[in-house]
């Protein structure tokens, strides 16, 4: 899935550097040129050159119940948090407690919060019901980006 980069603008500061601000997140990065502006946002944002995020995959990982909410995870909600740079992976399943990570342009953005329990959590319970999906908390583990 190639990363959708339509939250970032990108504009030349008064000093004659150029600046990208992913306006979802707030986050902001300088460049000597609109090119190196546009690649370190890549970069702060955990995307590689081909587009897509360095963050594996965490379904291999997992089996049965725990398997199908990765795969949910990793398909239709980072689609849809795909808008904003954006990605779910699953870290845990226990006791019916999904331990989400936000990752790309989720990552620190003060709205990851409600996106998580408005957004995400109401789409996994949805999907997969309220006996299987309990609850749902930020995963402290966090991505590399």
């Amino acid at each position: 899935m190639s990363v959708n980069l339509q939250s970032v603008v990108i504009s030349k500061t008064s000093d004659s550097q150029w600046l990208a601000h992913h306006v979802p997140s707030g986050r902001k990065v300088q460049g000597a040129t609109m090119e190196a502006a546009q690649a370190a946002m890549q970069e702060a944002l955990g995307i590689n050159d081909e587009g897509s995020f360095d963050e594996p995959l965490t379904s291999t990982t997992f089996g049965g119940v725990a398997q199908a909410i990765a795969l949910f995870l990793e398909g239709p909600i980072s689609q849809s948090l795909s808008v904003h740079s954006g990605f779910a992976r699953l870290d845990a399943f226990t006791s019916s407690v999904a331990h989400i990570r936000l990752g790309g342009g989720c990552k620190g953005c003060p709205s990851s919060q409600i996106t998580l329990f408005n957004g995400v959590q109401t789409q996994l319970k949805s999907r997969f019901g309220e006996d299987v999906i309990l609850d749902v908390v930020m995963s402290e583990n966090s991505p590399s980006v």
